[in-house]
């Protein structure tokens, strides 16, 4: 092996190393968007859920007596 050819393979080489590095820091940087896309999901629909959970009675009884005055007045 020639000089000029061992050159390159070594060039090559630090730029595979270099290309991997670049990956993982890349499918690191997507692992945690997944993970804060679903905290920020979690963190807008939890409001919904427990409104929703702890005012269900609130509701009933609107709901209740609006059908009695509407059975009163029809």
């Amino acid at each position: 092996m020639n000089p000029e050819e061992r050159h390159l393979l070594e060039r090559s080489l630090k730029l595979a190393q270099e290309n991997n590095e670049m990956l993982r820091s890349i499918q690191a940087r997507a692992r945690r968007q997944t993970i804060y896309g679903f905290i920020k999901l979690v963190i807008i629909l939890l409001p919904f859920v427990l409104g929703y959970l702890f005012l269900e009675p609130y509701f009933n009884d609107a709901l209740r007596n609006y059908n009695d005055i509407k059975a009163l007045l029809g």
